[in-house]
């Protein structure tokens, strides 16, 4: 390990489980088949907070509350979400791929008191064209965000958390099945790191 001022240290560990994506961290591992070194693009995303009354956009409807559409790069937005009622009408929050226009807010809007833009790079650019690598990449070396690359949300971490925890415990207990512990776990009501005398 690498610290700050670039002195090299050494700690032993039973297991290690790293969780973060490898291919944005400045984290160097000697095993092979990661995404170590190669910066992905982030997705821009722009988050327009606007207070105000929106148009009436849904055909023969009142909006719902939240409003999606499927189209792409051409589409003025992605989402429309009404966030409630505020001291003044109503406050939204639109997402979308770039900055809208003035006539496009017009468009959407009957009525605009305040608008807020918040520019952002919110998550890593995946594409699920090769293998995706393992969650145990060593022994005893876990990788939580393995995952990530089908989809980055916040559920695929859930899901990789799960996966690991099971294979952690399989290290620590020489359990042929992890799923057997799961189960294990259901019956007695426990959670997994409430099971430390069983370790």
């Amino acid at each position: 390990m690498e610290t700050p001022e670039k002195a090299v240290t050494t700690e032993t560990y039973d297991s290690v489980v790293v969780a973060t994506p490898l291919a944005n961290a400045d984290i160097k591992l000697a095993v092979s088949g990661l995404p170590q070194g190669l910066k992905r693009p982030m997705q821009r995303t722009i988050a327009t907070f606007i207070n105000g009354v929106l148009k009436d956009l849904v055909p023969g409807s009142r909006n719902p509350n939240d409003i999606f559409t499927t189209r792409g790069a051409d589409g003025v937005f992605s989402s429309i979400g009404n966030k409630g009622k505020a001291d003044k009408d109503f406050n939204y929050k639109i997402f979308s791929k770039r900055n809208l226009t003035q006539d496009e807010l017009d468009d959407l809007f009957e009525k605009i008191n305040d608008v807020r833009v918040v520019d952002w790079e919110a998550y890593p650019k995946y594409s699920v064209d090769k293998d995706l690598p393992s969650f145990s990449i060593a022994d005893g070396l876990y990788y939580l965000n393995s995952i990530e690359s089908a989809g980055s949300a916040i559920e695929m971490s859930a899901i990789g958390a799960k996966n690991v925890a099971l294979l952690v415990y399989q290290h620590f207990t020489g359990a042929s099945n992890p799923k057997d512990m799961y189960t294990m776990c259901l019956k007695k009501k426990t959670r997994v790191s409430d099971m430390k005398d069983e370790l």
